[in-house]
Protein backbone atom coordinates (compact mmCIF):
# COMPACT_ATOMS: atom_id res chain seq x y z
CA UNK A 1 0.00 0.00 0.00
CA UNK A 2 2.84 2.33 0.90
CA UNK A 3 4.66 1.59 -2.35
CA UNK A 4 1.51 2.28 -4.30
CA UNK A 5 1.07 5.72 -2.65
CA UNK A 6 4.70 6.56 -3.45
CA UNK A 7 4.28 5.60 -7.11
CA UNK A 8 1.12 7.71 -7.39
CA UNK A 9 2.86 10.70 -5.77
CA UNK A 10 5.82 10.46 -8.17
CA UNK A 11 3.49 10.02 -11.12
CA UNK A 12 1.52 13.10 -10.03
CA UNK A 13 4.71 15.19 -9.84
CA UNK A 14 5.81 14.04 -13.32
CA UNK A 15 2.40 14.83 -14.81
CA UNK A 16 2.35 18.23 -13.09
CA UNK A 17 5.80 19.13 -14.45
CA UNK A 18 4.72 18.06 -17.93
CA UNK A 19 1.64 20.29 -17.76
CA UNK A 20 3.77 23.28 -16.63
CA UNK A 21 6.17 22.76 -19.55
CA UNK A 22 3.25 22.60 -21.99
CA UNK A 23 1.70 25.77 -20.54
CA UNK A 24 5.01 27.66 -20.62
CA UNK A 25 5.56 26.61 -24.21
CA UNK A 26 2.05 27.68 -25.08
CA UNK A 27 2.52 31.14 -23.52
CA UNK A 28 5.86 31.57 -25.31
CA UNK A 29 4.38 30.57 -28.65
CA UNK A 30 1.41 32.82 -28.07
CA UNK A 31 3.66 35.82 -27.31
CA UNK A 32 5.70 35.08 -30.42
CA UNK A 33 2.47 35.13 -32.41
CA UNK A 34 1.30 38.47 -31.00
CA UNK A 35 2.31 41.65 -32.78
CA UNK A 36 2.44 45.26 -31.66
CA UNK A 37 -0.81 46.58 -33.11
CA UNK A 38 -0.91 50.05 -31.54
CA UNK A 39 0.83 52.37 -29.06
CA UNK A 40 -1.11 54.07 -26.26
CA UNK A 41 0.66 57.11 -24.73
CA UNK A 42 -0.33 58.69 -21.42
CA UNK A 43 1.39 61.87 -20.18
CA UNK A 44 1.21 62.45 -16.44
CA UNK A 45 1.17 66.05 -15.12
CA UNK A 46 -0.12 67.20 -18.52
CA UNK A 47 -2.77 69.27 -16.71
CA UNK A 48 0.04 71.43 -15.30
CA UNK A 49 2.74 71.38 -17.97
CA UNK A 50 2.82 70.88 -21.69
CA UNK A 51 6.52 70.42 -22.36
CA UNK A 52 6.05 66.88 -23.64
CA UNK A 53 3.14 65.54 -25.68
CA UNK A 54 2.21 62.20 -27.24
CA UNK A 55 3.77 63.25 -30.54
CA UNK A 56 7.14 63.79 -28.85
CA UNK A 57 6.97 60.39 -27.19
CA UNK A 58 6.05 58.67 -30.45
CA UNK A 59 8.99 60.37 -32.18
CA UNK A 60 11.33 58.98 -29.51
CA UNK A 61 9.91 55.47 -29.83
CA UNK A 62 10.13 55.43 -33.61
CA UNK A 63 13.16 57.54 -34.44
CA UNK A 64 12.87 56.78 -38.16
CA UNK A 65 10.62 54.78 -40.46
CA UNK A 66 12.94 51.76 -40.48
CA UNK A 67 12.82 51.77 -36.67
CA UNK A 68 9.04 51.44 -36.37
CA UNK A 69 7.97 48.79 -33.86
CA UNK A 70 4.37 48.60 -35.07
CA UNK A 71 3.77 45.15 -36.48
CA UNK A 72 6.79 43.68 -34.70
CA UNK A 73 6.35 40.58 -32.57
CA UNK A 74 6.19 41.03 -28.80
CA UNK A 75 9.49 39.22 -28.29
CA UNK A 76 11.24 41.42 -30.86
CA UNK A 77 10.62 44.62 -28.85
CA UNK A 78 12.88 45.55 -25.92
CA UNK A 79 10.72 47.39 -23.41
CA UNK A 80 13.81 48.57 -21.55
CA UNK A 81 15.26 50.09 -24.72
CA UNK A 82 11.97 51.89 -25.42
CA UNK A 83 11.93 53.26 -21.86
CA UNK A 84 15.49 54.55 -22.21
CA UNK A 85 14.61 56.37 -25.42
CA UNK A 86 11.69 58.12 -23.76
CA UNK A 87 13.73 59.04 -20.66
CA UNK A 88 16.33 60.68 -22.91
CA UNK A 89 13.94 63.64 -23.31
CA UNK A 90 14.93 66.48 -20.96
CA UNK A 91 11.39 66.99 -19.70
CA UNK A 92 10.61 63.32 -19.08
CA UNK A 93 11.20 62.52 -15.43
CA UNK A 94 10.27 58.84 -15.62
CA UNK A 95 8.67 56.38 -18.01
CA UNK A 96 6.93 53.02 -17.73
CA UNK A 97 6.41 50.79 -20.77
CA UNK A 98 4.45 47.52 -20.85
CA UNK A 99 2.25 45.40 -23.15
CA UNK A 100 -1.44 44.82 -22.61
CA UNK A 101 -3.60 41.87 -23.67
CA UNK A 102 -4.94 43.75 -26.70
CA UNK A 103 -1.54 43.77 -28.35
CA UNK A 104 -0.92 47.42 -27.49
CA UNK A 105 2.30 48.96 -26.21
CA UNK A 106 1.31 51.13 -23.26
CA UNK A 107 3.58 54.08 -22.45
CA UNK A 108 3.21 56.20 -19.31
CA UNK A 109 5.55 59.20 -19.18
CA UNK A 110 5.88 61.55 -16.22
CA UNK A 111 6.99 65.10 -16.91
CA UNK A 112 9.59 67.14 -15.09
CA UNK A 113 7.98 70.08 -13.33
CA UNK A 114 9.88 73.41 -13.47
CA UNK A 115 9.96 75.45 -10.25
CA UNK A 116 11.84 78.52 -11.54
CA UNK A 117 13.02 80.07 -14.80
CA UNK A 118 16.61 81.26 -15.13
CA UNK A 119 17.36 84.29 -17.32
CA UNK A 120 21.00 85.34 -17.51
CA UNK A 121 22.33 88.79 -18.37
CA UNK A 122 23.44 87.54 -21.79
CA UNK A 123 19.93 86.35 -22.66
CA UNK A 124 20.30 82.61 -22.04
CA UNK A 125 17.29 80.83 -20.54
CA UNK A 126 16.80 77.62 -18.62
CA UNK A 127 14.57 76.08 -15.94
CA UNK A 128 15.24 74.49 -12.58
CA UNK A 129 13.17 71.30 -12.24
CA UNK A 130 11.48 70.06 -9.07
CA UNK A 131 14.38 67.66 -8.43
CA UNK A 132 16.99 70.38 -8.91
CA UNK A 133 17.92 69.48 -12.50
CA UNK A 134 18.82 72.31 -14.87
CA UNK A 135 16.44 71.97 -17.82
CA UNK A 136 16.35 73.68 -21.22
CA UNK A 137 13.48 75.92 -22.25
CA UNK A 138 10.86 74.57 -24.64
CA UNK A 139 9.17 76.18 -27.66
CA UNK A 140 5.98 74.32 -26.71
CA UNK A 141 5.21 75.93 -23.38
CA UNK A 142 6.30 78.60 -20.90
CA UNK A 143 5.81 77.74 -17.23
CA UNK A 144 4.41 80.37 -14.87
CA UNK A 145 7.09 80.16 -12.20
CA UNK A 146 9.31 82.69 -10.39
CA UNK A 147 11.97 84.27 -12.58
CA UNK A 148 15.59 84.19 -11.39
CA UNK A 149 17.87 86.83 -12.90
CA UNK A 150 21.31 88.32 -12.25
CA UNK A 151 24.93 87.32 -12.76
CA UNK A 152 24.64 84.24 -10.54
CA UNK A 153 22.25 82.58 -12.99
CA UNK A 154 25.18 82.02 -15.37
CA UNK A 155 26.78 79.81 -12.72
CA UNK A 156 23.52 77.95 -12.19
CA UNK A 157 23.15 77.25 -15.90
CA UNK A 158 26.63 75.77 -15.96
CA UNK A 159 25.50 73.00 -13.58
CA UNK A 160 23.77 69.74 -14.39
CA UNK A 161 21.82 69.97 -11.12
CA UNK A 162 21.86 72.24 -8.09
CA UNK A 163 23.24 69.47 -5.85
CA UNK A 164 26.61 69.98 -7.54
CA UNK A 165 27.11 73.29 -5.71
CA UNK A 166 26.50 74.10 -2.03
CA UNK A 167 25.20 77.63 -2.56
CA UNK A 168 23.08 76.58 -5.56
CA UNK A 169 21.36 74.14 -3.19
CA UNK A 170 20.56 77.06 -0.86
CA UNK A 171 19.13 79.06 -3.75
CA UNK A 172 17.00 76.01 -4.61
CA UNK A 173 15.73 75.93 -1.01
CA UNK A 174 14.80 79.62 -1.30
CA UNK A 175 12.85 78.98 -4.51
CA UNK A 176 11.03 76.02 -2.96
CA UNK A 177 10.23 78.04 0.16
CA UNK A 178 8.53 80.69 -1.98
CA UNK A 179 6.62 78.12 -4.06
CA UNK A 180 5.49 76.14 -1.02
CA UNK A 181 3.99 79.17 0.75
CA UNK A 182 0.92 80.50 -1.04
CA UNK A 183 1.39 84.05 0.25
CA UNK A 184 4.95 84.33 -1.05
CA UNK A 185 4.16 82.54 -4.31
CA UNK A 186 1.60 85.27 -4.96
CA UNK A 187 3.87 88.10 -3.82
CA UNK A 188 7.31 87.34 -5.28
CA UNK A 189 7.70 87.65 -9.03
CA UNK A 190 11.45 87.99 -9.53
CA UNK A 191 14.56 86.87 -7.66
CA UNK A 192 17.74 88.71 -8.66
CA UNK A 193 21.07 87.25 -7.52
CA UNK A 194 24.35 89.09 -8.04
CA UNK A 195 27.74 87.51 -8.72
CA UNK A 196 28.43 87.25 -4.96
CA UNK A 197 25.17 85.40 -4.35
CA UNK A 198 23.25 88.20 -2.63
CA UNK A 199 19.51 88.14 -3.28
CA UNK A 200 17.14 90.99 -4.10
CA UNK A 201 13.49 90.14 -4.70
CA UNK A 202 10.79 92.14 -6.47
CA UNK A 203 7.06 91.73 -5.76
CA UNK A 204 4.40 90.99 -8.35
CA UNK A 205 2.74 94.31 -7.53
CA UNK A 206 4.68 97.43 -6.58
CA UNK A 207 8.23 98.66 -7.08
CA UNK A 208 9.77 97.69 -3.75
CA UNK A 209 13.32 96.38 -3.74
CA UNK A 210 13.39 93.58 -1.14
CA UNK A 211 17.01 93.13 -0.08
CA UNK A 212 17.30 89.62 1.32
CA UNK A 213 21.09 89.14 1.58
CA UNK A 214 22.39 85.61 1.11
CA UNK A 215 19.95 82.72 0.62
CA UNK A 216 20.05 81.62 4.26
CA UNK A 217 18.07 82.06 7.51
CA UNK A 218 14.91 81.80 5.44
CA UNK A 219 12.40 81.54 8.27
CA UNK A 220 13.79 84.59 10.09
CA UNK A 221 13.98 86.81 7.00
CA UNK A 222 10.60 85.87 5.60
CA UNK A 223 9.04 86.51 9.01
CA UNK A 224 10.36 90.08 8.83
CA UNK A 225 9.11 90.47 5.27
CA UNK A 226 5.71 89.24 6.44
CA UNK A 227 5.65 91.98 9.08
CA UNK A 228 6.45 94.52 6.37
CA UNK A 229 3.73 93.32 4.00
CA UNK A 230 1.01 92.71 6.57
CA UNK A 231 1.62 95.42 9.17
CA UNK A 232 3.84 98.23 7.88
CA UNK A 233 2.57 98.62 4.29
CA UNK A 234 -1.17 98.69 5.14
CA UNK A 235 -0.59 101.45 7.73
CA UNK A 236 2.05 103.49 5.87
CA UNK A 237 0.86 103.00 2.30
CA UNK A 238 1.86 100.65 -0.53
CA UNK A 239 4.13 103.04 -2.38
CA UNK A 240 5.83 104.93 0.41
CA UNK A 241 8.90 102.67 0.60
CA UNK A 242 11.19 101.80 -2.32
CA UNK A 243 13.76 99.74 -0.44
CA UNK A 244 13.27 97.13 2.29
CA UNK A 245 16.24 95.32 3.82
CA UNK A 246 15.81 92.22 6.02
CA UNK A 247 19.40 91.01 5.73
CA UNK A 248 20.50 91.98 9.23
CA UNK A 249 19.43 90.35 12.47
CA UNK A 250 16.55 91.96 14.37
CA UNK A 251 16.23 94.79 11.84
CA UNK A 252 13.82 95.84 9.10
CA UNK A 253 15.29 98.78 7.21
CA UNK A 254 12.78 100.71 5.13
CA UNK A 255 13.63 103.67 2.94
Amino acid sequence: MKNRDTVLRVLGIVVGCFILVVLASSVKNRDMGYHMEDIDVEIENAYENFFVDAEDVMALIMQDESDSILGDGFNAVSLKAVEQRIKSHSFVKDAEVYRDLKGHLVVKARQNKPVARLISNNGRNAYIGEDGDILPVSPKYTARVPVVTGRYTEQLMGLGEVAEDEYASKVFELINYINEHKFWAMQIGQIDINSKGKVVMYPQVGDQRLEFGYAEDLERKFKKLEIFFKQIMPSKGWNIYERVNVEYKDQIICE
